[in-house]
């Protein structure tokens, strides 16, 4: 597996699996193109706490899957922390590892610039729920509440 941040010419790349993403039931809202390529130019632009991450099949050097990555300073953690904002394996290539080399890369990729990791997931995915158990992930305690404006 091989890690590669997106660069231009990787808009559609990122596109298709972004929908793809969306379309898994991994989400409860839906894929809005214009959303994910504002998203895109914003890590394109390297916004400083924004990263987008290809997962690539090393034997054929093609995203299988993407990654969004943020970060935000916690007083309670002591330091920055990261956020997995999206995590996405292609289907046909899931169950082979990826995802836990992609989290074991995270932590020794980040680790100079972060104190913890965290995430959300939908309790109803639970192949995603046992995934995020397996690589040391607990439930925190605490129950997210969104409002949009």
């Amino acid at each position: 597996m091989l890690v590669k941040e997106f660069s231009k010419e990787d808009e559609s790349t990122f596109l298709k699996l972004c929908r793809q993403f969306y379309s898994s039931n991994a989400t409860v809202k839906g894929y809005h193109e214009e959303t994910a390529r504002k998203t895109f130019e914003r890590v394109i632009d390297h916004h400083e706490n924004l990263w987008g991450l290809f997962i690539i099949r090393e034997e054929t050097n093609t995203p299988i899957g993407y990654s969004l990555i943020t970060s935000y300073w916690c007083n309670e953690e002591g330091g920055n922390v990261l956020v997995l904002d999206e995590l996405y394996i292609d289907p046909d290539d899931r169950h082979q590892g990826y995802a836990t080399k992609f989290m074991d890369w995270i932590q020794a990729n980040f680790k100079k610039d972060a104190v913890a990791i965290t995430l959300e997931v939908l309790t109803s995915n639970q192949n995603a729920c046992s995934l995020y158990s397996k690589e040391g992930f607990n439930p925190d305690g605490f129950t997210t509440y969104s409002k949009n404006f």
